[in-house]
């Protein structure tokens, strides 16, 4: 096995995806996925979430061909993924993090710590930093009313 496309570091501790460069590479599409599945099976920490919301930063308008959806769910069975989330956000808000945001308004989540949900939408909405896609998507995600 080619140690560049071995999911995890040398002590098998923490996820490693720093690999991952291309989400239309079938084959990479295809380690990934196996590491997602992998990771599923196994006791995580907050740098296995991070190198998985890292995937959604680096890639912000891509779905991996239905991979990053793998991504989604195996996220949000881990516990604890929602502060990292909200930093995922703040940094680089794109399709499937903006997307687990919604998903959690939808299930009654309004906070995550000390942050409203729907503030941090209005904040990406009105942001000049966010991309325009993430933009749109966020005001897609405010109230009728346009405002958080």
């Amino acid at each position: 096995m080619n140690a560049k496309y071995y999911p995890f570091g040398a002590e098998m501790a923490t996820l490693d995806l720093s690999w991952f460069d291309s989400p239309e590479d079938e084959f990479q599409l295809q380690r990934l996925d196996e590491s997602i599945s992998y990771l599923s099976g196994r006791d995580t920490d907050r740098r296995d979430i991070e190198a998985l919301l890292a995937i959604f930063e680096r890639f912000p308008e891509h779905d991996g061909f239905g991979v990053f959806w793998a991504i989604l769910h195996c996220l949000e069975r881990l516990p604890g993924y929602e502060p990292a989330l909200l930093e995922s956000v703040r940094r680089t808000p794109g399709n499937f993090n903006l997307l687990m945001i919604k998903r959690m308004l939808n299930s009654g989540i309004t906070q995550s710590g000390d942050q409203s949900l729907a503030e941090l939408i209005q904040e990406i909405a009105d942001s000049h930093h966010a991309g325009e896609r993430a933009r749109q998507i966020a005001k897609r995600l405010l109230p009728p009313s346009g405002k958080a």
